[in-house]
């Protein structure tokens, strides 16, 4: 086990898990909802428990999946042009919906994404109103950074919604109306500023996984970059990015990691991530459950015999990645491939029995390890997941140079994310259309392709996934995407306990 990994115990019958890297093997955790605001909160042991447990939100949170699966994937990379089902089960029927276009407000997936986004608003409200500012500041700037990245997805994927920043009554919040987007990311940008302003650039050794200013700033950056595209359009925060980027350029560049399939091995975790998600194997809590949507297999039967250990088995769909996207990063021997992709797996560990099997599916985050026995279920994966990382920076900054007009100071960037990739560095100065193209190579399997398209325009985004819906999925009880799958629905179970809000367009 990665040393730097951690399981995080709760001493309750309701259990928070919580994924933090440390040296120790074994934390245990009064849960927060067994104490009163008088009797936690006053010491630094206690400090600690509140912001580890925020944290935890993203995690598996005592739920069969964690966030990464049902955002990033089946919310995000699952709607995108990337991936395709190729042949469908009767597992996971709001997978199906997400990728058709034909979600309801009655998912469960959307529910428990927005149901998850403001318990960890909950959690972090709670810490920050029941300290004062000059005291405990490093958990206060955790605390709001982890606020502001919760609010970040909820708008941009419901659009308005409430917005609280204290403890408040069920009943209270029932009762509040959807906040508008420009009041919403006010907020969003003064936690990241203030957590910017409270943290060290980085935690180390048994502190690795902790966010720090480098990604406080790098979010700023995303989120400046996300309201100058659509639908905000708010062509003045270009400049804003471009300031708050080029203020950790350096420090992120220190930290470029220079082989791309490095990134996401075990031995690397955190050592080149700003934020990720943190994972680790052997408790049937505290792993990932990404791996388990990468193809579908019947539920006894180990789907890939070389890589996974015997009991293994899949809950999603029968995910592909696009074949013209194979070809293009084939043609061009980009080693991003090999990387994030396999294109087959054999049916069985014995030589003389098995037979290959085609087909293109996203392993990036996938243990290839038929012997590790510490993988206990097929939600049990160790490796973290990555929310931001060095391209990310890299990429936002040389596209916000590019819009400010800047484009050859933006060339090195892009050039970096080339050049690690296997390919030449480019001819001239870079364009959109470059970076549009880099993003999709370099981030696939990581959820960005969807919100890169909305952020780009509603045109282009409906254009582009109405194209490759219409060659995959509109034949098979599939709709087209039209302007409302540019945003998720509120879930139903949220419209029943108010009477001010509305359903998103077209759901």
């Amino acid at each position: 086990m990665n040393p730097l990994k951690i399981n995080l115990s709760l001493i309750a019958a309701t259990v928070i898990i919580v994924f933090i890297s440390s040296c120790e093997s074994k934390l245990d955790i009064t849960p927060v909802e067994n104490n009163t605001s008088g009797q936690f909160y006053t010491n630094e042991i206690e400090m600690k428990q509140a912001v580890v447990g925020i944290y935890a939100r993203l995690g598996r949170n005592g739920t069969n999946t964690d966030f990464a699966t049902d955002y990033f994937w089946l919310a995000s990379e699952n709607r995108s042009d990337l991936l395709y089902i190729a042949g469908e089960t009767s597992a996971q029927n709001d997978q199906l919906e997400l990728r058709k276009y034909i979600i309801s407000p009655n998912s469960g997936t959307v529910s428990a994404i927005f149901s998850r986004l403001y318990a960890l608003i909950k959690d972090a409200n709670n810490l920050l109103y029941n300290t004062k500012d000059g005291e405990y500041m490093r958990y206060r700037a955790e605390a709001s950074f982890l606020r502001a990245y919760a609010y970040f997805e909820l708008v941009r994927s419901f659009g308005p919604v409430a917005l609280i920043t204290k403890p408040i009554e069920t009943e209270e919040a029932a009762g509040l109306p959807r906040e508008s987007p420009e009041n919403i990311y006010a907020q969003i940008i003064a936690d990241l500023q203030y957590a910017a302003a409270n943290l060290s650039k980085v935690y180390t050794g048994a502190e690795s996984g902790r966010v720090g200013s480098l990604a406080a700033n790098a979010l700023l950056g995303e989120v400046y970059m996300t309201m100058a595209g659509y639908p905000m359009n708010d062509a003045s925060a270009y400049g804003k990015a471009e300031a708050a980027l080029a203020g950790i350029i350096t420090d992120v560049n220190a930290r470029f990691g220079p082989v791309y399939s490095q990134l996401f091995t075990l031995a690397n975790e955190n050592k080149y991530d700003l934020f990720s998600i943190q994972f680790a194997s052997g408790n049937s809590t505290t792993g990932s459950s990404l791996p388990g949507y990468i193809t579908s297999s019947s539920a006894s039967g180990t789907p890939f015999p070389d890589w996974a250990f015997s009991s293994f088995n899949q809950q999603g769909q029968d995910m592909r990645v696009d074949t013209i996207l194979i070809k293009e990063m084939k043609a061009n021997n980009d080693l991003r491939f090999s990387a994030s992709i396999d294109t087959g797996f054999w049916s069985t560990s014995v030589p003389t029995t098995r037979t290959w099997i085609s087909k293109n599916i996203i392993t990036k985050f996938l243990e290839k390890d038929n012997t590790n026995s510490r993988i206990k279920a097929w939600n049990d994966y160790p490796r973290n997941f990555p929310i931001i990382r060095d391209a990310d920076v890299f990429l936002l900054y040389a596209e916000a140079l590019v819009r400010n007009n800047k484009a050859s100071l933006a060339k090195q960037y892009v050039d970096r994310i080339r050049t690690r990739a296997g390919l030449n560095a480019l001819a001239s100065d870079p364009t959109i259309d470059d970076i549009k193209r880099e993003r999709k190579y370099e981030f696939i399997g990581e959820g960005r392709r969807y919100f890169d398209l909305v952020r780009w325009g509603e045109t282009e985004a409906i254009s582009i996934l109405t194209n490759f819906a219409r060659n995959y999925h509109s034949k098979t009880n599939g709709q087209l995407p039209t302007k409302k799958d540019l945003l998720l629905p509120i879930p139903q179970n949220e419209l029943k306990t108010r009477n001010n809000w509305d359903q998103n367009f077209g759901y």
